[in-house]
């Protein structure tokens, strides 16, 4: 069984060139098998929590094939597509939100859903930001530093 606990982090959310970080960390067993962070120019923070879910996903692919596996994020945009099956919607509308406006990061929404067709195990669990719990506020410092590194060059 694994935990992953992914976050995202923006300065100037939406705005041109926004540096943005995203992170996450991998337990298995209750223990930490790996982290990873990254950051972007010109981002928003969906952008980074959708970023670092994926990239997540792909590493625990890489480790251990289909695992079952409970996704932690304090994302409720994130949490709430899949357990609500939103993307189901979006995708029988063409990729329009309620509002019949283009869905924004359909491209990483694209990749996630094809992610988790094909791998079942996934268990998605809100987590409130900022709130103590041990992993999630690693992955915030991770995501915070990322953001920081590329804004300083």
């Amino acid at each position: 069984m694994y935990e992953v606990y992914t976050d995202g982090a923006v300065s100037g959310n939406g705005k041109e060139g926004a540096p943005g970080g995203w992170a996450y960390v991998i337990l298995k067993d209750g223990r930490l098998v790996s982290q990873n962070s990254g950051a972007e120019i010109g981002t928003t923070n969906q952008r980074m929590e959708l970023t670092a879910a994926l990239k997540a996903c792909e590493e625990v692919e890489a480790l251990d094939g289909f695992a079952t596996v409970k996704l932690y994020s304090d994302s409720a945009y994130f949490i709430r597509c899949f357990k609500e099956n939103w993307w189901k919607n979006w995708r029988a509308n063409g990729w329009k939100n309620s509002k019949k406006e283009p869905v924004a990061n359909q491209d990483l929404w694209e990749k996630l859903i094809f992610f988790f067709m094909k791998a079942p195990g996934y268990d998605f669990i809100k987590v409130k930001g900022h709130a103590g719990n041990q992993y999630n506020e690693m992955v915030d410092r991770l995501a915070v530093a990322a953001k920081e590194s590329v804004m300083n060059g």
